[in-house]
C-alpha cells in the first residue's frame, strides 16, 4: 500500500495547475482579498504557511466530525482512490450526493485535494495537515464493525433468508449427479454458446433443490471447467474433478463460489480466462480469513472488505484498472456468490441484515478422521442408497457417477438404475470398482444381487460399442445386427471383423441400435479417467489482508459542543460586521461549512454569492439553477410533487404550451425524463470539484 501522504510540492503543484476561476476562489477563501500583481507559486506558499499556524491547525482538527474520519480513513486506505472506488466503498451508507457534498467541504477545508493520473482523477489527503490526518488515517476501526455474539444463539434468535444455500459435500455430489442428467438447449451467439435447461429439467431442479439458482451454480461449474457442454448435454471433465476431489472442503467452495461469481459477472458463454479465475477465487479465499474467527458481519462492513480486497487483488495481478473498475467480480456479485455456495448465511439482527460464516460440513470436524467400521451410506432397496453426513467428497463424487438422485436435503439419497451405471462405464469404470466401492462404504452391507446385476450390465455393455466417428463394434454373438436393417444400410466399410465405419452421426447410430432391439450399448467418452493427465487446482493462498480490518479500535465520540462552541465564536463575530444581506448569508453559511477557521476570512475576503437551492414557488430560481447546471454540466437532484426523485443531468429546458420543461437524463442511465418546472418542489445543484471531473 502506498504511504497516505505525498510531498507538500506535489500538493502544492496540483493546486498551482487549477484552473484560474477556481484556483483564486479557494485562495481568496482562506486568505481573502488578493492583491496585484499576484505570483501564484507566492500565494500557494501564503496559503500553506496559513494553515499550519497553530490556532489555524486547532481549529481544523477540532472541526473534524466522524463522517470526515471515516472519509479521511477510506482514502488512506485505498491509497489515493478514485470517486467511483470511493462510492462503492461506502455502499448503502451514503448516497452519490451525501458522498459528493462531504468530499466537496474537505476539500473546502483544505483537508483533502485531487490530482490527475494517468488522466484518472485521484483523491489524496493534504500533507501539510500531516500531523493531524496520520492518525485519524490509521484508525481503519471507524470503518468496520463486526457484531460480536454467539454464533449458535445468534442464528437461533434470528430469521434467515431464503437466500441461504446449505451445501455439504453431498449435495455437492447430487448436484452433479442431476447436472449430468440434464437436457440442455444450447444457443450460439457468433463466437460464444450459452444454455438453459428444458422445462421438466428445471421443474427437476427446483423440486431437488428448492432454494438453489441451479443455472448460476452450473455456470459456476462450467466457468471452473468440472463440466463442459457438448452438444446438448452436460459431460464430467475427469481431469478437473480428480484436481477437485483434492481441495480442502473450504477450498472446494471457495472454488465454487469463485466460479459462481465469474459466471454472473462475464455471462453465459463468456471465455473464463484463467488468470481471471484464479484471482476471483484468491478474492473469495480472503473472506475465509474472516470465517476463522466466526465474525458475524454487516453488510456495509461486508461491501467494504470485497471492495477494499478487489483493488488490492487487482493490483497483485496487474489487473488493469479505469476508474476503479477492474475484470473483477463487483461487490454485489462476489457476496452472492459466498452465500450461493454455502460459505455464508444471511441472517437478520436489530433489523440489519448480517453475514454469517457457516461450518462446512459439521457432522466431519476438520482432522477427524473416518471411523472405519462405520457405514457411510446405507442400502435401503437393492438399488437404493442413503448417504450419511460423514461421507467425504471423493466417495460421494465417485458414487455420483454411476447414479441419478432421488432425494435431497436432510436426507440425501442416490438411485443405482442400469442407465445410470452404464454411463459410469462410459467414463471407464468398472463394475467391480462400483461394487468395491459400495461395498466398502456400506461396511459390507451391500447386496450380492446386485453385484450379479453389475456384472452381467458390463458384460452386454463391451458386446456392443459406439465410438465417434463414428465406429461400430460388433463382439460376441451380435454380429449379426451388422446385417438388419437400417444398420446394415448405415454401414460404410467392414474396418475389421466385428468394426465398422459408419456413414451417419453417433446420434443416428445410437437410434438404429435401438429399433434393432438392442439396449445395452457402450459409448465411451473420450476423456475417460484413464487418458487424462492430472492437473492441480492451485491452493487460494496468498497474503489476505486481513489485518487491514482486523484493527477494529472504536473511535473516541466528538463532542458537537466543541464544534459549535468554534461556530458560535465566529458567528458572535460576524453579528459586530456590517454586510449586506447576501454577504452574511454567504459568511454563514461558510461557518456552517467549517470553512472558517479564522476571523480573518471573516473581516478580510472576497464574497462570490453562489445559489445552489431554490423550492416549490421560487420559479426564478428554479429556471436559473437549471440555466447554471446546463453550461457547467453539473448534476441536478431533484423532488418531485408526486414523491419522485431524480438525480441526472440537465439536457435543455424549453417552453411547451406555456410552461418551462425540464429535460433530464438520470445519471445512472436510461432515457431522459421531461418534467415542468412547476412540478418540481425541490431543486439542488451538485457543485462539482474544483479540481475537474
Amino acid at each position: 500500500m502506498k504511504a497516505a501522504f505525498r510531498t507538500v510540492s506535489f500538493w502544492q503543484a496540483a493546486l498551482m495547475i487549477l484552473p484560474d476561476a477556481a484556483f483564486f476562489d479557494l485562495i481568496r477563501s482562506a486568505l481573502g482579498n488578493v492583491k496585484t500583481p499576484f505570483n501564484k507559486q507566492n500565494l500557494v506558499e501564503e496559503l500553506s504557511r496559513f494553515i499550519v499556524r497553530p490556532e489555524i491547525q486547532e481549529n481544523i482538527h477540532s472541526y473534524i466530525d466522524t463522517n470526515d474520519r471515516r472519509i479521511i480513513a477510506a482514502i488512506a486506505l485505498l491509497s489515493e482512490p478514485v470517486p467511483g472506488e470511493l462510492e462503492s466503498f461506502f455502499t448503502g451508507e451514503y448516497s452519490y450526493v451525501e458522498l459528493q457534498s462531504l468530499l466537496l467541504n474537505l476539500e473546502e477545508r483544505l483537508i483533502i485535494y485531487r490530482f490527475r493520473d494517468n488522466d484518472i482523477l485521484r483523491i489524496a489527503l493534504n500533507p501539510r495537515l500531516e500531523n493531524i490526518l496520520a492518525p485519524l488515517a490509521e484508525n481503519r476501526g471507524i470503518l468496520f464493525t463486526t457484531i460480536e455474539s454467539d454464533l449458535k444463539e445468534t442464528i437461533s434468535a434470528t430469521s434467515t433468508t431464503a437466500e441461504n444455500i446449505v451445501f455439504s459435500n453431498r449435495t455437492l455430489a447430487a448436484l452433479f449427479a442431476y447436472l449430468l442428467y440434464s437436457d440442455v438447449q444450447v444457443k450460439e451467439d457468433g463466437s460464444s454458446v450459452s444454455f438453459s435447461f428444458r422445462k421438466k429439467t428445471a421443474e427437476l431442479g427446483k423440486t431437488l433443490f428448492p432454494d438453489l439458482d441451479i443455472e448460476s451454480t452450473a455456470g459456476g461449474l462450467l466457468a471452473l471447467d468440472l463440466i463442459t457442454l457438448e452438444g446438448e448435454s452436460l459431460f464430467p471433465n475427469e481431469t478437473k474433478i480428480n484436481a477437485f476431489k483434492e481441495l480442502s472442503d473450504r477450498e472446494r467452495f471457495e472454488y465454487l463460489a469463485g466460479g459462481i461469481a465469474l459466471f454472473l459477472h462475464k455471462g453465459r458463454g463468456a471465455f473464463y480466462n484463467r488468470g481471471l479465475l484464479r484471482s476471483t477465487v484468491h478474492l473469495i479465499s480472503n473472506f475465509g480469513e474472516v470465517s476463522k474467527n466466526q465474525k458475524i458481519l454487516p453488510e456495509a462492513t461486508m461491501i467494504k472488505l470485497a471492495e477494499l480486497w478487489r483493488r488490492q487483488e487487482a493490483a497483485n495481478w496487474s489487473m488493469a484498472a479505469v476508474n476503479g473498475q477492474t475484470e473483477l467480480p463487483p461487490a454485489g456479485i462476489l457476496l452472492h456468490s459466498l452465500t450461493a455456495s454455502g460459505l455464508y448465511s444471511l441472517i437478520t439482527i436489530n433489523g440489519k441484515t448480517c453475514y454469517c460464516p457457516l461450518e462446512l460440513n459439521p457432522a466431519e470436524p476438520a482432522g477427524k478422521e473416518t471411523d472405519k467400521s462405520s457405514p457411510l451410506i446405507a442400502m435401503d432397496s437393492g438399488f437404493s442408497c442413503i448417504l450419511y453426513p460423514e461421507i467425504s467428497f471423493t466417495d460421494a463424487i465417485d458414487l455420483a457417477v454411476f447414479s441419478y438422485v432421488e432425494e435431497t436435503g436432510t436426507t440425501v439419497r442416490f438411485l443405482l438404475s442400469r442407465d445410470s451405471v452404464i454411463r459410469g462405464f462410459d467414463r471407464g469404470y468398472s463394475a467391480n470398482y462400483l461394487w468395491q466401492l459400495l461395498d466398502r462404504l456400506s461396511c459390507s452391507r451391500a447386496p450380492e444381487s446386485l453385484k450379479w446385476n453389475l456384472l452381467d450390465w458390463e458384460k452386454r455393455w463391451k458386446e456392443v460399442s459406439l465410438n465417434q466417428g463414428v465406429i461400430l463394434s460388433l463382439g460376441g454373438d451380435r454380429s449379426y445386427l451388422a446385417e438388419t436393417e437400417p444398420l446394415s444400410s448405415m454401414i460404410k466399410q467392414n474396418i475389421a471383423p466385428g468394426i465398422y465405419l459408419l456413414s451417419v452421426d453417433i446420434k443416428e447410430a445410437a437410434s438404429a441400435l435401438h429399433s434393432a432391439g438392442v439396449d445395452i450399448f457402450s459409448r465411451p467418452n473420450i476423456n475417460t479417467k484413464n487418458q487424462v493427465k492430472q492437473e492441480a487446482f492451485e491452493r487460494a493462498k496468498i497474503k489476505t489482508h486481513f489485518e487491514t480490518f482486523a484493527k477494529t479500535e472504536k473511535p473516541a465520540d466528538i463532542p458537537e459542543q466543541r464544534i459549535g462552541k468554534i461556530k458560535e465564536q465566529f458567528r458572535t463575530a460576524l453579528n459586530s460586521m456590517k454586510l449586506s444581506k447576501q454577504e452574511r448569508e454567504e459568511l454563514e453559511s461558510r461557518i456552517e461549512r467549517r470553512v472558517i477557521v479564522s476571523e480573518s476570512q471573516l473581516k478580510d475576503t472576497s464574497l462570490r454569492y453562489e445559489k445552489l437551492e431554490a423550492r416549490s414557488l421560487d420559479y426564478v430560481g428554479k429556471t436559473g439553477l437549471v440555466k447554471q447546471a446546463i453550461v457547467s454540466a453539473s448534476l441536478l437532484e431533484l423532488s418531485c410533487l408526486n414523491g419522485e426523485k431524480i438525480l441526472g443531468y440537465p439536457e435543455s429546458l424549453e417552453k411547451k404550451s406555456g410552461e418551462m420543461v425540464l429535460s433530464i437524463k438520470p445519471r445512472d442511465g436510461g432515457e431522459p425524463a421531461k418534467i415542468p418546472l412547476g412540478k418540481i418542489s425541490f431543486i439542488r445543484r451538485i457543485k462539482q470539484s474544483i479540481f475537474g471531473v
